[in-house]
């Protein structure tokens, strides 16, 4: 475990499964015991991840006493072994497999120990690029599955220099794992989308907000704009980054003196002033917390 680092393949981040809260929980427990480097040891199927009632309520702020709280990392670990996944591959391909492929449970030691599925693995370990990672105590606020769903995805859209999507709203059941439930729009809406944006928008460092798209009497499509809270001053009214107010602040001479020197930027950013631009704009977004020598919206003056 790298400071509960949990690093994920972006395939997996936007595979379709269904999982409850504490499946989800003592899943993403054991995915922060892996060191996802390629110069990190290797995993196979008998490599085993052992978790404890007590990490489980350091981890995710559960205060449930000790009898309870094993009960229900049990349940979960049951439900767990039986949760599908199913994985889009190159061309018309599909893999479907299961996360977990064993589970011991201890009761004695309040424990349980997963191995992974070795399909699984791969989406996990020897990770070099296309993947998102962020740290536990960034979703241990959240107590909606949904919630921590949303919040990968966001993670993975926006190191992809993704800042809005727009969804029809039966591809957003399926990314989110509720496909064939909530068929009614207010249900959905209600019990997905607007809880998943409250906890988010309350206990992370994303603002996200929602348009909903309507034809004829029906609600067919949402999308989606988020953004780092750091960034709200150069937000438009529906929540989406500016893309004017990017361009304006990276064409600014003072920005440019600033941070031509700026450790992200490319070699050649760094001598090109267009590249130096067209980098600077996705570096804002993604690591606007790096960009600490003067508020960004003064550059716009």
């Amino acid at each position: 475990m790298i400071n509960n680092l949990v690093a994920q393949s972006n395939d997996l981040i936007v595979a379709t499964y269904s999982m409850e809260l504490k499946e989800k929980e003592l899943l993403l427990a054991c995915v922060s015991r892996i060191d996802s480097r390629t110069d990190a040891k290797i995993y196979t199927k008998q490599t085993k991840f052992t978790v404890t009632v007590q990490e489980m309520k350091d981890l995710f702020c559960d205060e449930k006493n000790r009898d309870n709280a094993y009960r229900d990392l049990k349940n979960a670990a049951d439900r767990l072994f039986y949760r599908e996944v199913t994985i889009r591959l190159e061309g018309n391909k599909t893999l479907k497999t299961r996360f977990v492929s064993g589970v011991i449970f201890d009761s004695d030691q309040s424990e349980i120990t997963l191995t992974f599925a070795e399909d699984i693995l791969p989406y996990l370990t020897q990770l070099s690029a296309n993947f998102t990672k962020y740290r536990l105590v960034e979703i241990s606020e959240l107590s909606s599955v949904h919630a921590i769903r949303l919040y990968e995805l966001i993670v993975c859209w926006t190191g992809q220099w993704q800042y809005s999507k727009e969804f029809e709203l039966n591809d957003f059941r399926e990314i989110m794992g509720v496909e064939g439930k909530y068929k009614q729009f207010g249900q959905l809406k209600e019990s997905v989308v607007d809880k998943a944006l409250q906890q988010i928008n309350e206990n992370t460092q994303y603002k996200v907000s929602v348009q909903y798209r309507k034809v004829g009497r029906s609600f067919v499509r949402l999308t989606l704009n988020f953004h780092k809270k750091s960034l709200a001053k150069i937000a438009d009214k529906e929540g989406k980054l500016s893309e004017d107010m990017l361009s304006a602040i990276v064409r600014s001479k003072q920005f440019e003196a600033d941070y031509n020197d700026y450790q992200r930027l490319s070699g050649q950013a760094k001598r090109d002033t267009d590249l130096f631009r067209s980098e600077m704009k996705n570096l804002i977004a993604m690591y606007p917390e790096d960009f600490k020598k003067k508020p960004l919206e003064s550059y716009l003056k």
